[in-house]
């Protein structure tokens, strides 16, 4: 079981761009010229040709970070939400008892109350604060169940009013 998703994505991008082939420059020397510059042992059409090899690796990884970043963004529904939490932090069915209790059934990510709690997890703004995932908005029910399940993971599973 994942135990965060925090930090995830440069992992990831760093062993795909581990798992991509070797340039093939080496395979086919070229020749250089007595005139022309090398640097450390190799001429201008070699690096040049190492370059477009590392530029051709940084769009792909751009690509998908340009995907990853729409699945991310896109406008999730609660149970996805709460379904993220429970596979990368467990306690399935606290969070879900908890959403449940914390919005009075309606598991609505805009939920607030007079107290200042806000969102799914109807976090005060200090406590939301705390968590990893306080740069991100407290109406999110992405960032909202996450943050609820990193509290559970942390021992802070008792800051909520419905247990």
């Amino acid at each position: 079981m994942v135990t965060h998703l925090h930090g995830w994505l440069l992992p990831a991008l760093a062993a795909l761009l581990l798992a991509l082939p070797a340039s093939t420059a080496a395979d086919t020397p070229r020749q250089v010229s007595s005139a022309q510059m090398s640097y450390e042992g190799h001429g201008p059409h070699w690096w040049a040709d190492r370059s477009r090899g590392w530029h051709t690796r940084a769009s792909a990884l751009r690509r998908e970070l340009v995907s990853t970043r729409r699945v991310l963004m896109h406008q999730p529904t609660v149970v996805e939400a709460i379904n993220l939490a429970c596979a990368t932090y467990g306690f399935c069915a606290t969070l879900w008892r908890k959403a449940s209790c914390e919005t009075g059934g309606t598991f609505n990510p805009a939920a607030a109350n007079s107290s200042g709690a806000s969102g799914l997890f109807q976090f005060m703004p200090s406590t939301w604060a705390s968590t990893p995932y306080a740069q991100l908005s407290i109406w999110s029910p992405y960032a909202s169940a996450l943050a609820a399940g990193w509290m559970h993971l942390h021992g802070r599973g008792g800051e909520w009013a419905c247990q």
